[in-house]
Formats: structure tokens, C-alpha cells, sequence
């Protein structure tokens, strides 16, 4: 068998946000509009398709198992601060320390979450 990543979905209950947030809060590109239900952006080479749902996530980031979305930074501290400027709010104060560096989490405004990493 031989399989590749073809393409990462995250659903969003508000696309024209959805793409406000993703676009202009984190720099993806906006692709192709395919209606008012479903968007490809990009992201450093890989497809993130934003689809239209009715509920927004409820899972606790600790607590569920969940798909959490993970972007490299090469400096997460001037990374938080611009995050913040940009209006985007950090789970964390401090980046937190794991097993290949650090990391903080944000979350988008239809409660998923997005780990940014710095590997050290």
C-alpha cells in the first residue's frame, strides 16, 4: 500500500472568518473557493481544506483526544508576540517545554487548536 498526505481538513462553522484567521492571523494562501461551504488554502506546500460545520469544537485541549494542526517556528518567543499583536490569543503565557523543544497553542475562533513548535 502506499499512501501520501494529500491534503489536512479543519472545520469551521464561519468560512469567510475561517479564511480571515488562517490568511492574514497565520499567513496561509487562500487557493480556490469552491462555494460558500468549502476553501483550499495552503501551507507551505500542503493543501488545508476549511469546510463549513454547524458546532464549533468543544474539546478540551488537555482532556480529548484529538487532530491538532502543529507549525514550526524558528523563534517561538518573537513568534508569541507577533501572534499576540495579531490579536491571536496563546494558551500559555511562557512557551512550554517538550521532549524536541518548545511550544505554545492557539486557537481558532471555532475551537481547534494549533500547536506552534520550536524544535531546539
Amino acid at each position: 500500500m502506499e499512501l501520501s498526505l494529500c491534503m489536512i481538513s479543519i472545520k469551521v462553522n464561519d468560512v469567510e472568518k475561517a479564511v480571515k484567521f488562517y490568511c492574514d492571523g497565520l499567513g496561509f494562501n487562500l487557493e480556490k473557493n469552491y462555494g460558500e461551504n468549502i476553501v483550499e488554502l495552503s501551507f507551505d506546500g500542503h493543501s488545508i481544506i476549511l469546510e463549513k460545520a454547524e458546532k464549533e469544537n468543544t474539546l478540551n485541549y488537555f482532556e480529548n483526544a484529538q487532530t491538532v494542526l502543529g507549525i514550526r517556528s524558528n523563534d517561538l518567543p518573537a513568534d508569541m508576540k507577533e501572534l499576540q499583536e495579531r490579536g491571536i490569543e496563546l494558551l500559555f503565557k511562557e512557551p512550554q517545554k517538550c521532549p524536541p523543544g518548545i511550544f505554545n497553542v492557539i486557537q481558532d475562533p471555532f475551537g481547534n487548536h494549533i500547536e506552534i513548535l520550536e524544535f531546539q
